[in-house]
């Protein structure tokens, strides 16, 4: 059984991030990124969990006084 990761859930269009972030990657970090193209977090490309990510990109949108209700 293949772990779903981050990289592999962005990749087939699963994971929901808000509007504008994106993922950026090399053979060992995933970066996620804002609309405006800085660094919100690095990640592990290979482990790192897709609800990790999407908690991460949903506070860096609300913490910038944007809600994702």
């Amino acid at each position: 059984m293949t772990k779903l990761t981050a990289l592999t859930a962005y990749l087939a269009g699963q994971l929901r991030l808000p509007p504008g972030y994106r993922l950026g990657w090399d053979a060992e970090l995933l970066e996620l990124r804002r609309p405006d193209g800085s660094l919100v977090a690095v990640f592990n490309a290979w482990g790192a969990a897709p609800a990790e990510v999407v908690r991460a990109a949903e506070e860096d949108y609300r913490a910038n006084g944007r809600s994702t209700a």
